[in-house]
């Protein structure tokens, strides 16, 4: 495999990036795909965008059209299909889809982001099985291939410094990790390996449409603050509730458009191909500021991090055990603390400045979420 994406990288490595590139990009319908979508057109590049849903679709239109996007009818082409049928439809859309033959970037961003296996076999479907696919694809169309993976390939890690290689495998705490870890080896020295961290809403306006991972302790706490509101004669200031994992801990969340900006900046520049890339946060909040923060935000008390190993208290009322199944059902989320080191991504990246997440921009991630009714309501 090795000696075939050499061969690519002699036929497609001239290192001219004074014209643009022509990109499928797979996954431009989601969250993140969008912006890679945005970012890819006002950096003038021609891209193709794979979708399955209409509705989504259009969805994207209208977000692409609030940003004056795009701006030529020659820079964004769609094409219908299902991203693991490439393989065998490709000749179909080429002959369907006049210029698609011409493409020389795969930026491949289609992936499914459940956390455990449902009836279907994904995220293992969708994540494996599209890494499988669009390598086939690239031994008969070769391109320059960029991948959208995870930090957390690294697995299940207390605090460690993890670097931008290969990891072996490790302790994953879900499903979904393995996934794209196991996806990583398909591609490994043959693709860019962009890992964002915990991925949330736009550093400026909070902006999201997946209100999962990080945002789960916020809703959890905003529902809360709900149900004691119906509740005057619990102390929603002395809950004494202790969530296990560590006070000093982190969850690395790195806004979208950080993300898409820098991973589009990386993938221009020929001598970042085929490397690894942390698209994570420098210095990402300690679990113990995220819950002084959101106490202060709901104005409730008593929930703290205790040590990893603290068991729950028993609940010992009707709200102690609502409060016990919320929190039980984020714990994980704070169990798994690496830092990510980001030697490469600082060095192709060096004049992108990350937003900072202080107390003003998470308040503004919380604030949309809520708007949107953490995802019920359109965005």
């Amino acid at each position: 495999m090795g000696a075939l994406f050499d061969n690519h990288r002699a036929i497609l490595g001239n290192g001219n990036m004074d014209r643009p590139m022509k990109v499928i990009l797979t996954g431009g319908t989601g969250f993140l795909g969008e912006y890679l979508l945005a970012e890819l057109l006002t950096c003038g590049h021609l891209v193709w965008c794979l979708y399955r849903s209409e509705s989504r679709k259009l969805d994207t239109i209208r977000f692409l059209g609030s940003l004056g996007l795009p701006r030529s009818a020659e820079s964004l082409h769609w094409f219908k299909g299902d991203v693991l049928d490439a393989a065998d439809r490709w000749d179909d859309w080429r002959n369907e889809y006049p210029g698609l033959e011409d493409v020389d970037t795969l930026l491949h961003g289609a992936a499914s982001t459940r956390l455990y296996m449902d009836e279907q076999g994904e995220p293992l479907r969708t994540n494996l099985g599209s890494a499988r696919v669009l390598r086939k694809l690239v031994e008969r169309h070769p391109m320059n291939v960029h991948v959208i993976s995870t930090a957390y390939v690294c697995g299940l890690i207390q605090g460690a410094m993890m670097h931008e290689v290969n990891h072996p495998r490790g302790d994953f705490v879900n499903v979904y990790e393995e996934s794209k870890w196991e996806a990583e080896q398909i591609w490994m020295g043959g693709a860019t390996l962009l890992r964002p961290s915990v991925i949330v809403g736009h550093s400026e306006t909070g902006r999201c449409t997946s209100f999962s991972g990080w945002y789960i302790l916020f809703q959890a706490v905003h529902l809360l603050d709900r149900l004691l509101g119906a509740n005057l004669g619990v102390d929603r200031l002395n809950l004494n509730i202790d969530i296990p994992a560590d006070p000093g801990g982190t969850i690395n969340m790195i806004p979208v458009d950080y993300v898409a900006k820098a991973a589009v900046r990386i993938i221009e520049n020929p001598e970042n191909h085929n490397k690894i890339f942390h698209l994570s946060h420098p210095s990402p909040p300690t679990h113990e500021w995220t819950m002084d923060f959101v106490c202060r935000r709901f104005n409730l008390g008593g929930l703290r991090f205790s040590r990893a190993a603290a068991p729950f208290a028993q609940p010992r009322s009707r709200i102690e055990r609502m409060v016990w199944r919320q929190m039980q059902t984020i714990r994980f989320h704070f169990s798994n603390s690496p830092s990510f080191d980001r030697t490469n991504t600082d060095r192709a990246t060096a004049d992108l400045d990350v937003p900072p997440m202080s107390e003003a921009r998470v308040a503004k991630l919380i604030d949309y979420a809520i708007e949107q009714d953490w995802g019920q309501s359109p965005h």
